[in-house]
């Protein structure tokens, strides 16, 4: 990468002042492997600092492997998939009319009471009866994140990683991994 391309980085803007880096080049991100070194377990403190770093600094890549993965697994498992997301969302929704305190649900289970059990038994009947889809569809989420976590710790910190990071926690930039790591409580800010 040349002085000029690093000085012409801009990020794409979203909603709300939120911003989207450019994608980093695949030598930058995973082609050097003399800037991979197994985590430092035992520094913890340290450790965080890298994963976090490389987590801002590569979101863009990590966003477009994580969609690519998820595409792949899905496309070969496609009926899983979806039979595993219906089974999926047909429990949170029953859950989530069963243990609401919002009047109108309070009030139709109050009326409806045989049917709500019987919504309650049959969507918790087919979520069983699709486990497998349902373990497809979990594995399908989970293997491009724990790839990105491995990625994000293995990967050493570049000058230009350690910049973006301090940005970030100054608050001068405002990224779209930022608000997510925020939103799990992770605190960026200095």
């Amino acid at each position: 990468m040349t002085q000029e391309t690093i000085g012409k980085e801009e990020n794409w803007k979203l909603i709300n002042s939120v911003q989207i880096p450019p994608l980093r080049n695949f030598r930058e991100f995973f082609y050097d492997r003399s800037r991979f070194e197994i985590p430092p377990f035992r520094d913890l403190a340290k450790w965080n600092n890298r994963m976090l770093s490389n987590l801002l600094y590569y979101q863009t890549n990590y966003f477009a492997f994580m969609l690519l993965i998820i595409l792949i697994c899905a496309s070969v498992q496609l009926r899983d998939v979806f039979i595993g997301l219906v089974a999926i969302i047909s429990v949170a929704t029953v859950l989530v009319f069963s243990l609401s305190s919002n009047p109108t649900f309070v009030q139709a289970r109050h009326d409806y009471t045989f049917i709500t059990l019987g919504a309650i038994l049959l969507s918790f009947y087919f979520f069983v009866y699709a486990i497998v889809p349902v373990v497809t569809v979990l594995f399908t989420f989970s293997l491009p994140l724990l790839l990105v976590l491995v990625h994000a710790s293995t990967r050493l910190r570049s000058l230009k990683v350690k910049i973006n990071h301090q940005l970030e926690r100054a608050g001068l930039k405002h990224t779209a991994m930022a608000c997510l790591l925020e939103r799990s409580g992770i605190e960026l800010k200095i």
